[in-house]
């Protein structure tokens, strides 16, 4: 039988490359100051308006995202989480994609494998950082 954490484990080896998260903490727009470094798999959507369950408008049914990702299992991301593309070009350079939704992929008695996650792009003229201390554990954040 096929592992599928261990073959999804080998295309990232081969195929994936590296992002940084930043964990939205709270609903209200706080981010941690800490960056994670993970490796990913993603694919950018064809096109936005093809065939979703996801959205019906008047127009007819959309996808909303920009791009998804493929993740591991123990990286667990929520909703509202930050990606951001091309390390080498520094922080204030950065192409940013926020996380929309999670799917968790589950395997054999019901174990996730891998998370797929559907995200939007930010640019940067859609940021506002305003950097403060509204958690008591004085954490900086960057705010949308």
């Amino acid at each position: 039988m096929i592992n599928a954490s261990k073959a999804f484990q080998k295309i990232l080896r081969e195929w994936g490359h590296d992002v940084l998260i930043q964990r939205r903490l709270s609903d209200d727009g706080v981010y941690s100051d800490r960056f994670e470094k993970v490796t990913t798999r993603h694919i950018t959507a064809a096109s936005r308006y093809l065939a979703s369950t996801k959205e019906e408008t008047t127009g007819g049914v959309i996808i909303n995202s920009d791009r998804i990702y493929y993740f591991e299992a123990s990286i667990n991301p929520k909703s509202g989480d930050r990606i951001y593309e091309e390390l080498s070009s520094g922080l204030e350079n950065q192409i940013l994609y926020v996380i929309e939704e999670c799917y968790p992929v589950r395997g054999k008695q019901g174990k996730i494998e891998f998370w797929t996650v559907r995200s939007n792009e930010r640019k940067p003229y859609e940021l506002t950082y305003a950097y403060s201390n509204t958690r008591s554990n004085s954490r900086s954040s960057i705010c949308i």
